[in-house]
């Protein structure tokens, strides 16, 4: 098997998503997806996270290299998702595989469909921590 891609994690947003995982009336999935995703984290005090990595709150512009759609969506937190607007749940297969992804890095996750999607992170638009926003 595979080994999964390590990504970069700030210590507010694991934080943020250990309260939004627990949190009474939950989906059970939530904290096993935050499990298989802090076994492959890297955690980072948000003043040290790199510019081109996907935290909670970014703006990021992907392509599907097979179709040459580009989608732009922002990773955020369960209250704030609105998938119509491209506010992605963090929680999703989508929100899940691009948080902590890198820039030029392909982003694997399986939607609800079914199908195997891969897309590839080309920009990323905003990022609280590139912005002296570490409240975000």
């Amino acid at each position: 098997m595979k080994k999964a891609k390590t990504c970069y994690l700030t210590e507010l947003d694991v934080a943020r998503l250990e309260k939004h995982a627990s949190a009474p009336g939950a989906d059970a999935h939530r904290q096993d997806m935050l499990d298989d995703l802090l076994e492959r984290a890297v955690i980072v005090d948000s003043r040290e996270i790199p510019a081109n990595v996907v935290t909670m709150n970014s703006q990021a512009t992907l392509v599907d290299e097979s179709s040459g759609e580009h989608l732009t969506w922002t990773v955020v937190y369960p209250p704030n998702a609105d998938f119509a607007h491209g506010r992605l749940n963090v929680f999703s297969p989508a929100g899940i595989a691009l948080l902590g992804a890198k820039r030029g890095e392909r982003v694997r996750f399986t939607p609800p469909s079914g199908a195997e999607k891969v897309l590839k992170l080309e920009k990323i638009l905003f990022q609280p921590e590139a912005a002296d926003d570490f409240t975000l």
